[in-house]
């Protein structure tokens, strides 16, 4: 009798403890699904899902407010090689020796003709520009490529230890540095005929990618305030190339002259039926003395 009496309290006793438990579980459901109910209706009531967004994004970035963006190279290398043109007469503009005093008037110019064009700029005059106008130039369409730090024929193609990449290299990482604008695109100075077959290999070993030109306006040659020569020399040698398919990239400095030779020299080339395009780096035509189908 006592232990059948024993037994019926602790069953009671465990029944019980089931019972509570079994409460707790319960009671914590109805208050998650109650508090997320009431969550849901509040954002329901007061936020739309763009804000929760907005929000979300907000308590991101202060979250990592401290945290510096890595900074990456602009690059004017289009994704897809570019090329001549299908079906079209291809000219590209070249311009040598700048930045000049004269380089926001080229740049000005040009995009009124919507002409894009390559510039081809010397480490040591680098100074007469700024970041926000070699910017501009890769945001309207413009290419920049390097030509050297010193220009000096001497220096660059000299037997004994010749600067010609040494100088490419620091130019290329020093306007890198100033610009935030990485590029390979090269022209030696006074063309690739002064570079020997070492200097060539050693060109495509640095990642550079050179072009010459097939039309040398000679802009050079003449004096200030006499820009028709410039005009008429073009023209000749356009028109030795008359009936070709043939690309042209013309060769031409930041002078005054070529300047104001420049808006008849472009009008000429579109009437002639010529597209304008920029010589970027990983262009599939190559024009080059060296006939090097990999230059």
């Amino acid at each position: 009798m006592r232990k059948s009496r024993k037994a019926h309290t602790a069953k009671s006793a465990k029944s019980s403890k089931f019972k509570w438990l079994i409460a707790i579980v319960l009671a914590t459901l109805v208050l998650t699904v109650g508090g997320l109910a009431l969550t849901s209706n509040l954002f329901t009531n007061n936020a739309s899902s763009k804000e929760l967004l907005v929000l979300k994004a907000e308590a991101v970035s202060i979250q990592h407010w401290k945290v510096a963006p890595k900074q990456q190279s602009i690059s004017s290398v289009p994704e897809t090689p570019p090329g001549p043109a299908s079906g079209k007469k291809v000219v590209y503009l070249t311009f040598d020796d700048g930045p000049s005093i004269h380089l926001k008037q080229f740049l000005e110019v040009l995009e009124k003709e919507n002409a894009p064009a390559s510039f081809f700029f010397i480490g040591n005059e680098l100074k007469n520009a700024d970041k926000e106008t070699y910017q501009r130039m890769i945001n309207s369409g413009f290419v920049i490529g390097l030509h050297s730090y010193t220009h000096d024929a001497k220096k660059l193609y000299r037997k004994k230890d010749p600067t010609f990449i040494h100088e490419m290299s620091l130019e290329r990482d020093d306007f890198e540095k100033l610009s935030g604008i990485r590029t390979n695109l090269i022209r030696a100075p006074y063309g690739s005929t002064y570079l020997t077959d070492k200097q060539i290999k050693e060109t495509k070993q640095n990642g550079f990618r050179l072009v010459d030109w097939n039309i040398d306006s000679n802009d050079w040659r003449y004096s200030s305030g006499n820009p028709e020569p410039i005009y008429q020399n073009v023209l000749s040698q356009v028109n030795a190339y008359e009936g070709s398919n043939e690309s042209l990239v013309i060769l031409f400095h930041e002078h005054k002259n070529t300047l104001d030779a420049l808006p008849k020299v472009i009008k000429m080339l579109r009437d002639k039926g010529y597209v304008f395009q920029a010589y970027h780096e990983n262009e599939t035509l190559h024009q080059n003395f060296k006939k090097d189908p990999n230059l």
